[in-house]
This record gives structure tokens, C-alpha cells and sequence, in this order.
């Protein structure tokens, strides 16, 4: 985004798996950690902290330093502190860890490191205004500006090749992206096998078994649940919406902390194909459904709720709403060239400023 934009962008920082940088940046691999291995990040976070401070900076030439994720800001700040730098640091979060919202000593150190770390900074970036609202105000105490980025499709364009569904069921509800979620495939998974063909599901992405151990024995139990394994970003997107008549939006992973807050890819990139979301009226992702005026909302998150819903549905319910969801302008849900560059303007501002 920010090469787009016109920056020229330097990355420096870990690899998890096969994850790589952008071909658009300068790359710098400090080494590897692994997903919830959170002894062996903080080894490698200070083990570069102590290379840093005997070797170059890494940070000389830049105008702004974005670090994304805590341990990121950690030597973001130490590279500032040894070599006596100036350049702005802006501190990304898109998601807080219940670590950082638990109640004993080690919660309470890493929000006091946290704190301490944030005052070296200019600003924060992050993916929804429930995140400034619920934490970085009152439990973070910063009073930072916060620059929100939303978790917008990028490197697609606004229109969706996806086809639109028919109007009557079967109801085919899509779960797409990360599959960690196990009070939502229990609820998916009994509505579906109630409504006996009626409501179907289909399930594209990446499944965390360690959340969800049973997993397969209960989609290859159901025969109204399909399971298409993961797909490619972004090429793929557009099939994985393909003749979908809802999108379940729903992420109780981390309830009533990150996931009552977050407003995550897959409302983007459902809303780009014009599917009608379904979504919990409490949390930040209900609201933000709200403020637009569509999507079917449920008060009470159960299968039965839900069954309630769509076994009443008529057809022209069902196209009202999925008209509703298809006139909602393009740019809201996909980052455009022209949002790019007013957020490299806004960067650009804290570096002169």
C-alpha cells in the first residue's frame, strides 16, 4: 500500500513460516519465530536488541519507522535509545493479545513495557475504532493520535467477479479466512444438520486445528457442510463469494476481548462482493453493520436464533437485503489508490511535524 502510494518502503523484521515481504520493499530478515511461541519471540527480540545496539542503524535514512506489533516497537525503540535517532516511530497494533488484558504480573509488566514504549512514539495505527475506544484510551492511557487503517481488500479492484446467488434457498452461508472459531462451527454445524438441507455451509481458509482439534470428524459427519481447504490471496477471493447468499462474520476466538472489538478482513472482502453478512448485533462488527444499515444482525447467538431467521426468509426479504449490501459504494470496503496516498499524506505529516 505504502509502495503504491509513491514511498520507498524498507522492511525489516522476522518471518513466520512462508510468509514473505512484498517484492516492493528492501528486505532486512532479522530471523525466524513461530506462531504462539511467545518464550522464543522475546529471546529473539532481545537478541537483536543487543545486535542493534553493537551494529548500524537500521533506521538512518528513513523519515518514518512503523512498528508493527509489540515486540517490533521493543526494537524500534532501542534502535532510537543506542544510536540517538529522531525519526518519528508510529506503533501498529490490529490486534491485542489477552496477554496484554489479563490480571497477574506478567499482564500487568508487559502493559507497564507497553506504556513505557509508546511514549517514544508519534502516533498508532489501527484497524478499528473499537481498539482506541476499549483499550488504547483506557487501558493503555495513551492519548496518542490514532490513524485508523481498516482491514480493506487490497490489490483488487472495487468490482467482485463473484456471481450473485438465487434468491430462495438452499441458504448457502460462506465462513471464510481463518477457521479458529469452535463456538462458531458448533452453531454452524447444528443449524446446518437441523435445517436438513435447507442452510448449507461452505468453509474456505486456513483452519487452526489447535483451536478446533475435532474439526474434520465433524464436517465429514455432516453432510450439508463442505470444506474447500485454503485459497490464494488475492486471486482466489472472488470464487470463494461465488453464488453465496451470507457471510458469517462472526469470530468469538477471543470473546469479549480482540474479538468483541475487531472488525476483521473477511467483512471487507464479503461487503466487496456484495454478500449479505451475518453478524452479532453487540460487538464492534454489529455496529459498524448498523452505522452502514444492512446485514442480519442477531441479538442472540444461538442455532436456534438463527434457524428462526431463515426458515421465514422469503425471497424478496432476501433480495432487499442483498440489495441493500450491493449498493453500498465500492471504496468502503477496498483501499483505493487515492486512501492510500492520503494515508502516506498523514504519515508524511508526522515526519515533518
Amino acid at each position: 500500500m505504502l509502495h503504491r502510494a509513491g514511498a520507498a518502503v524498507s522492511v525489516v523484521g522476522f518471518t513466520r513460516g512462508q510468509n514473505q515481504p512484498s517484492e516492493a520493499a528492501s528486505v532486512k530478515i532479522l530471523g525466524q519465530t513461530r506462531n504462539a511461541r511467545f518464550v522464543h519471540r522475546i529471546w529473539a527480540v532481545l537478541f537483536q536488541s543487543l545486535k542493534m545496539m553493537l551494529g548500524p542503524s537500521a533506521t538512518d535514512h528513513a523519515n518514518v519507522v512503523i512498528a508493527r506489533n509489540l515486540e517490533m516497537l521493543m526494537l524500534a525503540v532501542m534502535e532510537r535509545l543506542t544510536k540517538r535517532g529522531r525519526v518519528p516511530i508510529i506503533y501498529e497494533c490490529l490486534d491485542i493479545h489477552r496477554l496484554m488484558l489479563g490480571k497477574g504480573p506478567a499482564s500487568a509488566a508487559l502493559r507497564s513495557l507497553e506504556r513505557w514504549l509508546l511514549s517514544f512514539c508519534s502516533a498508532i495505527i489501527t484497524s478499528s475504532p473499537a481498539y482506541e475506544k476499549c483499550y488504547f484510551r483506557p487501558i493503555a492511557r495513551t492519548s496518542l493520535p490514532v490513524i485508523l487503517i481498516e482491514n480493506t481488500v487490497f490489490g483488487l479492484p472495487s468490482e467482485c467477479s463473484a456471481k450473485p446467488p438465487a434468491t430462495s434457498p438452499p441458504w448457502i452461508i460462506a465462513w471464510n479466512g481463518a477457521v479458529r472459531c469452535a463456538k462458531s462451527l458448533k452453531i454452524l454445524n447444528e443449524l446446518t444438520l437441523s435445517a436438513n438441507g435447507i442452510v448449507r455451509l461452505l468453509i474456505n481458509g486456513r483452519v487452526s486445528y489447535d483451536q478446533i482439534p475435532d474439526f474434520h470428524m465433524i464436517v465429514d459427519a455432516n453432510p450439508w457442510i463442505e470444506f474447500r481447504g485454503p485459497y490464494r490471496y488475492p486471486e482466489g477471493l472472488d470464487s470463494v463469494y461465488d453464488g453465496v447468499h451470507f457471510n458469517w462474520t462472526i469470530d468469538m476466538f477471543w470473546e469479549g476481548q480482540n474479538s468483541t472489538w475487531a472488525l476483521a478482513n473477511r467483512i471487507y472482502e464479503g461487503g466487496r462482493a456484495g454478500v449479505v453478512p451475518i453478524a452479532q448485533r453487540s460487538v464492534e462488527t454489529g455496529a459498524y453493520y448498523e452505522r452502514l444499515g444492512i446485514g442480519l444482525l442477531l441479538d442472540e447467538l444461538t442455532a436456534q436464533a438463527l434457524w428462526d431467521r431463515l426458515s421465514t426468509m422469503t425471497a424478496n426479504e432476501y433480495a432487499q437485503m442483498h440489495a441493500e449490501c450491493a449498493a453500498i459504494p465500492g471504496d468502503t470496503w477496498t483501499m483505493t489508490q487515492e486512501s492510500a496516498e492520503k494515508i502516506l499524506d498523514r504519515l508524511c505529516q508526522l515526519s515533518n511535524g
